[in-house]
């Protein structure tokens, strides 16, 4: 397993000034996304950077000679710009991790915990990130293997959390816990969440789980209404590989998910492995950002910084 990356050294991999090309990702339900693009895109060719989008959003912002398909735009970027939520950031961040490039999010949403640049200082954001004021946090990212009869027939990245759940008809189901190969659950539940401290502010938190800081390089394994009032979470170091095996669905409909976005459906006698990604996803903020100012003003904790 990877060791924990150093923030120092990841900003010394990455200068303002090798930007040759910027990916662009955007939701295109999000309101006002269209002239947003064009704004964006407008300012970074007024400074001799390219700007690619991908081909359904270079057709739906009238820009069609902007137009790349997602593997060109990860290969290409230099820098990709998320433009949207928190969930159109988990997939630029998933796109961008493998391939080591950096993700700068801007929020056109509402509750925008990962999106880093608000909309109305998004041009005045980019000014300060290309003038080098700006962190370069890594976060743990998460992969997830399903093995069926001794072979693996799917795997999955995520920033945000891995879910092994059942469906929206089905019932509780059985499903046997263990952490690099100890025991650990084996009670009925609707599932149970894997995430990372990054992922501790989204599912994991409504379920129960904990806040953790997100340069903390962590597995947080929450049960999701488990029918057991001993169930807890547990937070165990990255190096561990959490294991859930299915023995008996009783025709139970579950599915594996990542970040909520990306899914994979389930049968009787699968194992699913999920452990730390042997790379990191490479975010940008603001110099001035601070995690905790986001806990207390995006979860309500109270005070001012």
């Amino acid at each position: 397993m990877p060791a924990a990356d150093s923030a120092v050294s990841a900003q010394a991999s990455f200068s303002p000034e090798s930007i040759r090309c910027v990916g662009v990702l955007g939701a295109r339900h999000k309101r006002g996304i269209a002239r947003a693009v064009r704004e964006v895109t407008e300012w970074f060719q007024g400074r001799g950077i390219r700007v690619i989008l991908s081909a359904e959003e270079a057709g739906s912002f009238s820009l069609p000679a902007l137009a790349a398909d997602l593997k060109q735009m990860a290969e290409s970027a230099d820098l990709l710009l998320s433009m949207g939520g928190d969930g159109t950031l988990l997939k630029t961040a998933r796109l961008g991790a493998p391939r080591g490039k950096p993700v700068l999010g801007i929020n056109l949403g509402g509750f925008g915990f990962l999106a880093a640049i608000p909309r109305p200082r998004m041009l005045d954001s980019l000014a300060e990130v290309m003038a080098g004021r700006f962190r370069l946090q890594t976060r743990m990212m998460l992969a997830a293997s399903v093995v069926r009869d001794s072979q693996q027939v799917a795997s999955l990245l995520a920033l945000n959390d891995m879910v092994v759940g059942k469906g929206a008809f089905s019932r509780l189901f059985r499903l046997k816990t263990r952490i690099s190969g100890e025991p650990i659950s084996d009670f009925p539940a609707d599932g149970i969440i894997v995430s990372t401290a990054t992922g501790s502010t989204g599912y994991s938190l409504s379920a129960g789980g904990p806040v953790v800081d997100p340069e903390v390089r962590v597995l947080i394994v929450t049960p999701i209404c488990a029918h057991a009032l001993s169930a807890r979470t547990l937070v165990v170091p990255a190096a561990q590989v959490i294991e859930m095996a299915l023995p008996d669905l009783r025709g139970e409909e579950v599915v594996l998910t990542a970040d909520g976005q990306e899914g994979f459906s389930l049968r009787a006698g699968d194992r699913v492995e999920v452990r730390e990604a042997p790379f990191s996803a490479k975010l940008l903020t603001l110099a001035d950002a601070s995690f905790y100012a986001k806990l207390r003003s995006k979860l309500g904790w109270g005070g001012q910084r």
